[in-house]
């Protein structure tokens, strides 16, 4: 535990949210979408708060000036970018 509660709450919520997109676009377990998750730090050697950051903004179509490392934005488009290229906007039905 850290001194901060605060930005404990924040990088939990941020995996959590990767998770979240994980699951969304490969269809799996929260269990298998932290282990991707895991999986990814450990082979771009990068924390896993910058590849949940990296996904996220990936999936919200942002890139290394919002906020995320060049690095972590590179490998999370190497691991994920196809997979976020095929998804389908939910929202392109609404007028």
């Amino acid at each position: 535990m850290t001194d901060n509660p605060a930005a404990e709450v924040v990088t939990r919520t941020t995996i959590d949210r990767a998770v979240g997109v994980l699951i969304a676009l490969r269809g799996c377990s929260p269990d298998d979408a932290f282990a991707e998750l895991a999986a990814h730090s450990f082979r771009f050697d990068v924390s896993l708060v910058q590849s949940a950051r990296s996904i996220v903004a990936a999936a919200r179509g942002m890139d290394s000036a919002n906020g995320v490392a060049g690095a972590a934005m590179t490998s999370a488009r190497e691991d994920w970018g196809s997979l976020l290229a095929d998804r389908r906007d939910p929202f392109d039905h609404v007028a």
